[in-house]
């Protein structure tokens, strides 16, 4: 087959109308590219999907191809087998052999098949990336304006929270001074009993208050990375003694031993302040799911390069699905407390990020419902966030 134009073009518009070739050879010609309305044209039929050979008489069929007596059209697919474009071949001669030419045309057109899929895929790919792109700087935009936001809440709440326990303090200070006045001379009659009722519901109040400031500071300790900690050496025993002191009368009210054996000289590198607290809402949590008459185990070890604290109770336990989101914020698990207690569901994701602000860990166990929990609390020897001694700054930080 004596070739005069020979042409790649894909489909315009939906449905197509036009076509647009991507490369081209024309004897005599310039090989620029072009565009053409299919209309009238036996590249009109390769649209519908089939393979067209005109072996002569072309410009007769369609006299927009005048000067044109042959033609070789091919439907070039996707993947998916929907029309992409068409493989072309015109010639001024007519074609000698059909079959032939058609068997080597179709050669070519599988290559150029091959190519206009994988330039689609390429450019789908690069749409793709963009689009991932602009999602993830929008994402990192976004995360970046929320976490300074949400640095911003945080301090404001810890704040107001904190300076809102100290007026509470005095209110009950009083509150408890006046009932102590009461009692001290001996006064009786109506007045007294309703100085005394309204000193108890003053003190109720402010407890209460109390409760709803603590859940506050809760909310602002939970977030690991904005801890700060006070790392010092302090002996184990003085930590355990205080936490298990914080909630020694809410187990008497519940008749639950706290049973202790204080570590012989053991220390830990830590912040009291922050280990009291995560001690406190184990012992605490512990005390809420165990009923009455049961016990709490706490417990120390020291191993090579590490301490760990164990929380142990004979409660209700954890299922499968408690263990995977325990330490999530504002989690609320199956088991419900004993005796009516409020969960706020931040317990444990506080004492969690204090283990991870030590650069520690904090795990737990349980054979299932009904068979109680362990907790345990892992405190390397040197936590991570342990500020270095004034020479070794002065040793990193550039001239």
């Amino acid at each position: 087959m004596d070739a005069s134009l020979v042409f790649i073009a894909v489909g315009v518009g939906k449905p197509v109308q036009k076509a647009q070739s991507l490369s081209s050879w024309e004897k005599d010609g310039d090989n620029s590219s072009f565009e053409y309305d299919l209309d009238e044209t036996p590249c009109r039929l390769v649209y519908r999907g089939q393979t067209l050979i005109i072996s002569e008489g072309l410009y007769k069929r369609f006299p927009k191809e005048e000067g044109f007596d042959g033609y070789v059209g091919i439907p070039l697919k996707r993947a998916d087998g929907s029309l992409i474009g068409h493989f072309a071949v015109l010639s001024k001669q007519p074609i000698a052999n059909p079959d032939e030419a058609l068997a080597v045309i179709r050669i070519f057109a599988m290559r150029a098949e091959a190519e206009l899929q994988r330039m689609e895929l390429q450019r789908e790919m690069e749409e793709l990336v963009e689009t991932l792109s602009q999602t993830t700087r929008r994402l990192a935009s976004r995360h970046k304006a929320l976490h300074k936001s949400n640095e911003a809440k945080t301090a404001l709440l810890g704040t107001m929270a904190h300076d809102l326990r100290n007026p509470l303090a005095v209110i009950l200070s009083r509150s408890e001074l006046i009932a102590g006045v009461l009692e001290k001379q001996g006064i009786d009659g109506d007045l007294a009993k309703t100085i005394n009722n309204s000193s108890r519901i003053i003190a109720e109040t402010v407890e209460r208050m109390d409760r709803l400031i603590v859940s506050c500071l809760d909310r602002a300790s939970c977030d690991a990375a904005l801890l700060k900690l006070d790392v010092q050496d302090l002996p184990l025993d003085r930590a355990c003694d205080l936490a298990i002191a914080l909630n020694a009368r809410t187990a008497a009210k519940k008749s639950i031993s706290l049973v202790y054996t204080p570590p012989t000289g053991l220390s830990v590198r830590g912040d009291e302040d922050r280990l009291v607290e995560a001690l406190d809402n184990l012992i605490s949590n512990a005390i809420k799911y165990s009923h009455p008459g049961q016990s709490v185990f706490i417990d120390a070890r020291k191993f090579a390069e590490c301490t760990e604290i164990t929380v142990r109770d004979q409660g209700l336990g954890m299922t499968e699905s408690d263990r995977t989101f325990a330490f999530q914020h504002f989690q609320r698990l199956s088991a419900k407390p004993t005796a009516g207690e409020t969960s706020t569901g931040l317990g444990l994701a506080i004492v969690k990020a204090i283990a991870d602000a030590h650069g520690g860990s904090i795990r737990l166990d349980s054979p299932g419902q009904g068979e109680g929990t362990v907790f345990t609390l892992t405190l390397p020897d040197k936590p991570q966030r342990e500020t270095p001694p004034p020479d070794e700054v002065k040793r990193v930080t550039p001239a």
